[in-house]
């Protein structure tokens, strides 16, 4: 099917440009393991948000076996997740850095990334406990959104990686597509200003 190759193809060339980013600058290893999964991570997290919130389209597209698709990228974007702070607490010898920073303001963006932690770990649990809250689990989920955002804001303004024009304009497409499809599915459509696609 045209539409799941050139997916499959996306998603491998920008795997494959932050790979080679990656390998621009050489580090010692727990920085390198620090860099990429805080890459990957992001990565995988948007895959994980975009493939949700439009699980009809890929079902037709991936087949009944669509589900296990975005399970593994969820699954695959918190475990690089766990693993990026655990590499920097473990470069800096300081386990401060799974703690939020909410003052100054300019800390608090820089390290977003602390407390998005754990809004998607949060979002993640309602999803897996979701028949023991049936009905709000979903609104905890879209914790997933704030999350995102923040992850972006702490990757834009420290990332080592975002130094490049094409890692950038990658980040920023990817930011857009997350803003558009929470427009889309939870302000547009709730509204009913336009049918499902």
């Amino acid at each position: 099917m045209k539409e799941r190759s050139i997916i499959l193809f996306s998603v491998l060339i920008i795997a494959i440009i932050f790979l080679l980013t990656l390998l621009e600058k050489q580090d010692a290893p727990l920085q390198m393991i620090d860099r990429a999964s805080g890459i990957y991570a992001l990565f995988f997290i948007f895959l994980a948000i975009v493939s949700s919130e439009y699980m009809k389209q890929m079902k037709k597209i991936f087949g009944k076996g669509f589900m296990s698709i975005h399970h593994f990228s969820a699954r695959i974007g918190v475990l690089l997740m766990l693993i990026h702070p655990i590499a920097f607490a473990l470069e800096e010898r300081n386990i401060n850095v799974f703690l939020p920073v909410f003052y100054p303001l300019k800390d608090f963006l820089e390290l977003a990334g602390r407390p998005a932690f754990y809004l998607i770990l949060i979002a993640v649990m309602a999803a897996v406990y979701r028949k023991k809250i049936i009905r709000k689990w979903k609104k905890i989920h879209y914790l997933n959104y704030p999350a995102f955002l923040m992850v972006f804001v702490h990757s834009w303004l420290i990332g080592t990686d975002l130094r490049s024009e094409i890692m950038q304009v990658i980040w920023i497409a990817m930011l857009l597509v997350v803003i558009g499809v929470f427009v889309h599915k939870h302000v547009v459509l709730s509204e009913g200003l336009v049918f499902k696609w």
